[in-house]
Order: C-alpha cells, then structure tokens, then sequence
C-alpha cells in the first residue's frame, strides 16, 4: 500500500488489480491445540502468515506491538478473554489490531467487542475466513495509520481526503465507516432467506461505495454468466431474476475471468469509470462477480480495493455453501425418490411372487392332486379284482407310492400359499409348519401371544414368509432342540421374535455369498414398512425380530427397534 499524501486520490483504472498484501507476522492468544492454530499452520493454510502463540494472558511479552502485527485471540476459551486482552493493550498504550474468534452464537458479543475496540469478529465454524479476516486487519490498520500521519504533515489534508470520498464521510473515520459496512455485510448473510440475505449483503456493498445499483452474477457449472440479484438505492423494486436475463456487461466478464477487480471505461466525467466489477471468489474459483454502479464515488482506491476484494471473498464462500447445500438437498431428494421406486418395484415383485404363489398352488390342487387321486382310487379298484398275489403285491406299492406323492403336493401346496393367511389364522398356520418340523426333525416349539386384529393380509404374508424362512435356517444349520415363536403389538405394529437354541450365528449376521435368506427376509419387511434384526441370543442360539406396521402404507421408523 502506497504511503503517499495523495494515498486517497484518484487512481488509473488500469494500475488497478488485486492488492499486493506484504507477510503477516500474527499473534495468536489461544490455548495449547486450538483450531485457530491449525487454520493458520495445517495443510492449505494460506501463504505469507508467520504464526506465534502464546497460552495465556500473562505470557504476552510488552514488545508485541512491534513483533506482531495483529493479535487473534480465541474468547472465552480458558486462559483468554478478548475483553482482558483489549484492557491489557490499551493500558499500556499497544496499538495492535486484535481479530476476535467467538462461538458461532455469540455472535452479539463479537459485535460487542469490535465496538469497544477490537479490529473484527470471525464464528468459530468460519475459521477458512480467518487469514483473510487477519490481512483485511492489518491492511485497515495501516491505513489508519496512514491517514494520521497525513491529518498531521499536511495542511489541507481533510479537504483533499474529502474530495476522494462521499461528502458525509471524513478521512477520520472512514475505516469505521467501512468496518460497519462489513458486519452489516456479515450480519445480512446470517438471514435464513437466501434472497433476503443477498440483497441486504449487495445493499451493504452499495452503501460502502456511495453506488446506485449493485448486481450480482452468478457463474454456473458450464460457465453461463446469469444475473441472480439486483438492489438499487434509487428505491425501484429488486427481484431475483429469470434465466433469461442478457448476457453481463463486459466489467463482469473480465473480473470473472481475470479473478481481479475490473473497472468501466474512463470518460471525462467520470475520471475512474462509473462502474466496476468485483470477482466472486472460493479460493481460486470465480463463482461470478459483484457488478457496482457508483457514478457519484471517485474515491476508489487501495482501502476500498481491499474492502471490495475482501466482500467478494465472503459472498463467494457464502454461495459455495448455499451451492453445495443445494446440491445436497438435489441428491438427498434423487436417493428418496430412487428409494421410493425400488420399494415400489419390490413390493410389486413381492405381489407378483405371491400371485405366481397361489396360482400354482390352484393349479396342484385342481389338476395334478385331483388326477393322483383318481389314480388311487383306480389302483384299489384294481386291488379289489385281482387275485394273483404278486399282482396285488405290487398294487399295493403303486397305490402306497401315490398316496406319498399327494401327500407331499399337499404339503408344496401348504408351503407356497396356506390357506390360513387369507382367513386371519397367522398363528395357527405357523402352528401347522412347526408341528410338520417337529414330526419330521423332532425339534420341539413353543408359540405365544396372539395376532393383532388389524394386521392386513399383506402383513400376514410378510410374517408368515419371514417365519418361513427363519424356522428353514434353524432346521438346515442350526443343530437346534427348540423354537420359540412370540407374538405382540408394540408400537402400531405386530412384533414376531424367532428364537432357538442352536449354534447361534457364528460371527455373522448376514447370509454367505450366494445365500438369499437374510437378505430376502429383510427386503420383505422393508416393503412392508417395517424392519427386520437378527442377532446372536443368550446364552446360543439366534434371535430374528421383525416388526410390521398395522396400517397400510406405514413406513419404517414407527416402530422402535428394541
């Protein structure tokens, strides 16, 4: 930054570009691991900052005035307070810019503090912000400091200062002037309404500048430049704009592109160009640019390129988290919608299982069972007439061999639609499988409880198949002499719990490759709305829960895994 007496004259447009900001040395007044140190020192941390830190308020050597040239103090943390340290400097007479770090809902304190003398406020969840909060400190600073010097050296100095800024403004307190400018710009950006918070922001910039309208273009992924805000001082109403809005003028082009400040053309009557764009910026990525109409301001200079440079900084943080929240909200509704179809899809395979189901089931009992019977009762027709005995023999293992075969259609026919799923009778069906299980495996059972009165036949179906399916894994692996079936209603719902005294799950609560079980078991219970847990018992054997809702159409989360 020039130290010149003419520091707030007016400047060629085309000197003008990014601010050169020499090495900051920075105090840091934090306790020992805090993140104000790694935010200065880790991996990215920006380039040119020399850290030291000191643990508490008695440490601080009485030369830090001319060691350091900002202090960054982390308030309310143990060991520091931003008033105490405030109090320290100025009782010894230290002229240092203190940057304050405050928890994200003190921010009335950190406002507080900035108006009893510190040089800015930073949230402690913004701590990306802080070497460019630290710089924008000490570059405020040394134009004060600038400024004095001028108000004391040269006579006439207040009214050449004047002429470089807004009447109302003074070279006293035009770095006040432009601090409030900043928290206000800051404070408007807290608002939950993003068109809110951008105009209120824009309206902040224009107050700074003396300007007349304020625009603000906004990049998108393929690089079109559409206008998203627009505020104006002359009281026409500003509203978000549609997507057909022109094309930006070509100050906004070039400081998206140059990623510097851009001005208009120079004329006579206005010496610096009546507009000028200001670049967008998340670290190195232009998220578009701040188009300024200011034709009554001729003021801008170093102090103003870095109040403008430093706002652009902000906005652009700001967009790229409301645009990486908008993108996730876009994928979060995707991943629900994609949810929603495959649980629409399942049940529809679900329905269409059962359908197939109970068609084949129809087609045993009306075709293949009604023909063996009538196979049978031919082969004792035939018993009754023949008197050979070998024949009669071998008759009568024809006739044994058809009475298996219908058995066992009978007992596919059970397996692949009971007819006591249709009727409300879920407990007696599930009955009937264990009595088959303890007649052909000579595991015992028990079955308690009872079934809700508004379970839906779909449900009923559910249950039925997932208890198919755990008392099947029970008789193939788990080496079991009981089974346990319980029944209640808890939560809205019907709550099955399965459970043996086998070998248990063997570290593993999932199906082996190639195993559809489990994974069939919980799929079910999720179309249905509700949801399945399979965990080892106590002291062996395995538990399966599942819960099913009794309304139709519920969804998982009404029922609370126990």
């Amino acid at each position: 930054m020039s130290s010149s007496p003419t520091a707030g004259a007016v400047r060629s447009p085309h000197a003008r570009g990014r601010l050169a900001v020499p090495s900051v040395r920075v105090l840091v007044c934090a306790a020992e691991g805090s993140l104000i140190t790694g935010a200065l020192t880790g991996p990215g941390a920006s380039r040119g900052i020399d850290v030291s830190a000191v643990p508490d308020l008695a440490s601080l050597p009485d030369d830090l005035g001319t060691r350091w040239n900002v202090a960054v103090v982390e308030d309310g943390r143990p060991g520091w307070s931003a008033d105490a340290l405030l109090d320290h400097l100025r009782a010894r007479g230290l002229d240092i810019p203190v940057v304050v770090v405050c928890a994200p809902s003190q921010e009335a304190v950190g406002i507080a503090l900035v108006e009893s003398g510190a040089s800015d406020y930073l949230a402690s969840d913004r701590l990306g912000r802080l070497p460019m909060a630290l710089r924008a400190a000490v570059e405020r600073d040394a134009l004060r400091r600038r400024l004095m010097r001028i108000e004391v050296a040269a006579p006439g100095a207040d009214q050449l200062l004047q002429s470089a800024f807004q009447p109302d403004v003074t070279a006293r307190w035009r770095t006040e002037f432009l601090r409030s400018c900043q928290l206000g710009f800051v404070r408007a950006l807290g608002s939950p309404d993003e068109d809110a918070a951008l105009l209120r922001a824009l309206e902040q910039i224009g107050l700074s500048v003396n300007g007349t309208e304020v625009r603000l273009w906004e990049a998108d992924v393929r690089g079109v430049v559409r206008l998203r805000v627009a505020w104006n001082r002359a009281g026409h109403e500003a509203a978000t704009q549609s997507s057909g809005q022109a094309a930006p003028p070509a100050l906004v082009a070039k400081a998206i592109s140059s990623r510097e400040l851009s001005f208009s053309e120079a004329n006579p009557a206005h010496p610096v160009g009546e507009s000028l764009g200001v670049p967008v910026l998340k670290g190195e990525h232009a998220l578009g640019a701040i188009e300024i109409s200011a034709p009554d301001f001729a003021g801008f200079d170093d102090a103003h390129a870095a109040h403008l440079t430093a706002l652009g900084n902000y906005l652009g943080i700001y967009c790229a988290e409301r645009r990486s929240a908008a993108d996730f909200a876009r994928s979060l509704e995707e991943l629900n919608h994609v949810s929603g179809e495959r649980l629409r899809l399942m049940r529809l395979l679900v329905e269409a299982h059962e359908d197939e189901r109970r068609t084949i089931a129809a087609d045993i009992h009306d075709d293949s069972l009604q023909i063996l019977a009538a196979v049978g009762l031919r082969l004792h027709t035939l018993w009754r007439r023949v008197d050979d005995e070998a024949a009669r023999t071998a008759l009568e293992a024809v006739e044994r061999m058809v009475g298996t075969a219908v058995s066992r259609l009978r007992g596919l026919m059970f397996n692949l639609r009971p007819t006591g799923l249709d009727h409300g009778d879920l407990l007696g069906t599930i009955r009937d499988r264990l009595t088959q299980v303890q007649q052909d495996e000579g595991i015992e059972y028990s079955l308690t409880g009872s079934e809700p009165g508004a379970l839906t036949t779909a449900a009923r179906v559910t249950l039925y198949r997932v208890a198919q399916e755990a008392i099947a894994n029970v008789v193939k692996h788990a080496a079991a002499s009981h089974i346990s079936v319980s029944f209640e209603e808890r939560d809205g719902g019907c709550l099955m719990r399965i459970t043996d005294d086998g070998a248990g799950l063997g570290g593993a609560a999932e199906s082996p490759p190639g195993h559809l079980g489990l994974p069939s078991m919980r799929e079910r219970t999720e179309v249905a709305g509700g949801w399945l847990r399979v965990e080892a018992g106590a002291p062996r054997g395995t538990v399966v829960t599942a819960w099913i809702p009794l309304l139709v159409g519920a969804r998982s989360g009404l029922g609370s895994v126990p």
